[in-house]
């Protein structure tokens, strides 16, 4: 068994195609598939269910991936740790970030620190903060940047910042002047907000919750410019921070009552090793989230 065969038998299991699998590792389709027989030849079963163009795993080919992964996530830890021994520090870096990943501080972190350390290649996954917490447990992830706490009891976060959440309207909307909003003040208002698998909607729910208020959710979408941009041209309403507000003119932002706040935070897996790389840009986001005061709701 070789390195090529798990990396083989992995693309085929992420992509539960042969035909997808071979145009992602750039080899042919009969070339995959005899590498996939020496790999069943050599573990002594049958790890992938071939039924006419569809592949599933088998139950021991559930238990293989696992390992597989496993086995190449300490590859590349090692030829990180090598890397670092020989003061190259070559390798990659892998970060999961939020949703409004675009409108953040981290793009300009990404570029300043491409240009620190040239040799690292950096793989960038927007994802939500529960998927999140999967990869950083799985090894996946080197870190993670999140707006709350984590769930897991396996993941450590270290806050960087707290950001206020406000109502936003269009300038036209009757809210538009007011000084500040309750829950109960929302309760007939039409709402556009986030999906159910943001963490940030969870906030919002609370805190229409603890009013003893069903919110009037109007529409669920799970792209935050699209929303402020619905909210631009409708009477429709969200909740989010003033922040992510001032990138779309025309929209004001009234301050909650009683206030609702959401964290800023990087999320590390406990107990794992943190790279030179992991712990570079770690030092860059603190120092940029460091000078980061946002404006208050």
């Amino acid at each position: 068994m070789e390195l090529r065969h798990l990396r083989y038998f992995l693309a085929v299991s992420e992509s539960l195609s042969f035909t997808r699998a071979a145009v992602a590792l750039n080899v042919t389709q009969p070339t995959l598939s005899q590498q996939i027989r020496q790999l069943e030849d050599g573990v002594g079963c049958a790890l992938l269910d071939r039924v006419g163009r569809h592949v599933r795993l088998t139950a021991a080919g559930e238990v293989f991936r696992e390992h597989a992964q496993r086995v190449l996530n300490e590859i590349d830890a090692a030829e990180n740790s090598l890397a670092e021994l020989q003061g190259l520090m070559r390798g990659t870096l892998r970060i999961g970030v939020f949703q409004s990943f675009n409108s953040s501080l981290l793009p300009p972190i990404l570029g300043a620190f491409s240009e620190a350390y040239p040799d690292i290649r950096v793989v960038v996954r927007q994802l939500p903060t529960r998927e999140m917490e999967a990869h950083l447990v799985r090894g996946d992830l080197d870190l993670g940047i999140a707006y709350v706490t984590p769930e897991s009891s396996r993941i450590e976060s270290e806050k960087l910042f707290e950001e206020a959440m406000t109502l936003v309207v269009s300038d036209t909307h009757r809210y538009a002047r007011r000084r500040e909003i309750t829950a109960g003040q929302l309760a007939d208002q039409p709402l556009v907000v986030l999906t159910r698998q943001f963490p940030s909607r969870l906030l919002v729910s609370q805190w229409f919750g603890e009013a003893g208020v069903e919110p009037r959710v109007r529409i669920e979408i799970d792209s935050t410019d699209t929303i402020l941009a619905t909210v631009q041209r409708s009477n429709l309403a969200t909740i989010q921070t003033r922040r992510m507000a001032a990138i779309f003119p025309r929209l004001r932002c009234i301050p909650l009552k009683p206030k609702l706040t959401r964290s800023v935070a990087i999320l590390w897996c406990s107990g794992s090793e943190r790279s030179a790389a992991a712990r570079a840009i770690a030092a860059m986001i603190r120092k940029a989230y460091s000078q980061q005061r946002p404006v208050p709701g």
